[in-house]
């Protein structure tokens, strides 16, 4: 069915003395703090735990900021047992205004003021027919097919960079893998809960960070891995032990924080897209390491063009998910946008703190902090949208969209940073030779 969709933001910023107050409870839509209009004219359920001494003495006002973007239709009262009220809005254009909601008492000719909520924010945006995901999710298949063939080939390339003998290494000495794996399950899904309570994210959007900060490394950990001079090999095996771990740990973390966070309901872990996520990376490294052992000079060839394809898919992925994540954009608080740019930071500086306290080598130090701060984001994107229905799910995708574009941005300034001060100490020591 087409849907013109519009999306409205409400939050409720009210001081600790009116939050303690109990007459009026506003019950949006599942307690969220945005709705979903899937008409120009929608309408909002307001209940109050006030009571009516006669029926009908209760009403509602909703007074407008702004009534050439929002307008009122009507306020009508839903129940006469009690004091529930429908208000039906129409929108006009999108926008930011306030509206302000209070709930009113007459008896005869004297008027009292049960409850009055000022300045709720509403941000309209209109959407396209669909999910807002569904609406983001228009990226040209030209590029995805031009690319798809570059991913298998650079992986197949990464392949051939992996020596046996320190792979066999890394399975010896596994403390990288167990720091990875203490970071990314257990401490960055706490951290993530704890930040969303602070800056008081709705649940279904603290759900959607703390998935997001319960993902396994993503494929761009190795890529990024190999730009920043660390360790290749121990990056991929990071990689593909966390997705493989997933398995196991997402479903986990998912039964507790939503049961912390108060949601209820059955949540679907995507095994399937988690499964092909590990043979997607599994098969053609592998294929990478069978080319290395029979043909030397095709893997040589293969090495050769890592890096040049590596920058090529670095700024192509890092499009596409801006372009994905541009809708979501438009929805997304400041205190979104702020965790958004926390969970990789994080991430990036307990992997790192974590490998330089254990005494590890510096290129180990860099992959364990790079597989924890970069994470497979669309992991958390699949079990939200299997989990919710369109309006929590669309408010709980903010959360990895939003970690996706911070966590490229970041890793693409702190890749810049470490290319600069390389040329940088490259051209003293040239100087220095030269001088000698």
């Amino acid at each position: 069915m087409v849907r013109k969709c519009f999306m409205i933001l409400l939050l409720l910023s009210m001081a600790l003395g009116e939050a303690r107050k109990s007459f009026l409870s506003f019950v949006n839509i599942e307690k969220t703090e945005i709705l979903f209009f899937t008409k120009t004219e929608e309408t909002i359920i307001v209940r109050s735990s006030y009571k009516d001494k006669q029926p009908n003495f209760s009403y509602l006002l909703v007074q407008l900021e702004d009534p050439k973007m929002l307008q009122v239709v009507n306020v009508t009262k839903t129940s006469l047992d009690a004091t529930n009220f429908a208000i039906k809005l129409r929108i006009d254009q999108e926008g930011e205004t306030n509206l302000t909601i209070q709930l009113w008492n007459s008896e005869g000719r004297q008027k009292t003021l049960i409850e009055e909520i000022k300045n709720v924010r509403v941000k309209v945006c209109r959407r396209t027919k669909g999910s807002l995901l569904q609406a983001s999710m228009h990226v040209d298949r030209t590029i995805l097919m031009l690319i798809l063939p570059m991913i298998l080939l650079n992986k197949c390339a990464f392949g051939c960079k992996i020596e046996l003998q320190v792979l066999r290494t890394v399975w010896k000495r596994p403390l990288p893998i167990f720091l990875g794996t203490v970071t990314q399950f257990f401490l960055m899904p706490f951290c993530g809960f704890l930040l969303s309570q602070i800056l008081a994210l709705p649940e279904a959007q603290a759900f959607g960070f703390v998935m997001t900060c319960t993902c396994p490394g993503g494929g761009g950990g190795y890529l990024f891995a190999l730009l920043l001079e660390g360790d290749v090999t121990l990056a991929i095996v990071m990689t593909c032990t966390s997705t493989l771990l997933a398995l196991i740990m997402m479903p986990v973390n998912s039964y507790v924080y939503s049961k912390i966070l108060g949601l209820s309901g059955i949540f679907h872990i995507p095994v399937f897209k988690i499964v092909s996520t590990l043979l997607f990376i599994l098969i053609p490294i592998s294929a990478g390491i069978f080319i290395k052992c029979r043909t030397p000079e095709k893997a040589k060839f293969l090495e050769r063009i890592i890096r040049p394809m590596s920058f090529i898919l670095m700024f192509v992925g890092i499009y596409m998910t801006f372009r994905m994540g541009s809708m979501f954009l438009k929805t997304a608080s400041l205190e979104v946008l702020l965790l958004g740019l926390l969970v990789p930071t994080l991430g990036l500086s307990f992997g790192y703190s974590f490998s330089k306290v254990c005494m590890l080598s510096l290129p180990v130090c860099k992959t364990v902090a790079i597989e924890s701060g970069v994470l497979n984001s669309f992991l958390a994107l699949a079990i939200i949208q299997l989990s919710f229905s369109h309006s929590k799910a669309d408010l709980a995708s903010l959360a990895p969209f939003t970690v996706a574009m911070c966590s490229g941005c970041e890793m693409l300034l702190i890749l810049l940073v470490y290319k600069a001060k390389k040329r940088c100490t490259l051209i003293k020591e040239d100087k220095k030779n030269f001088l000698v």
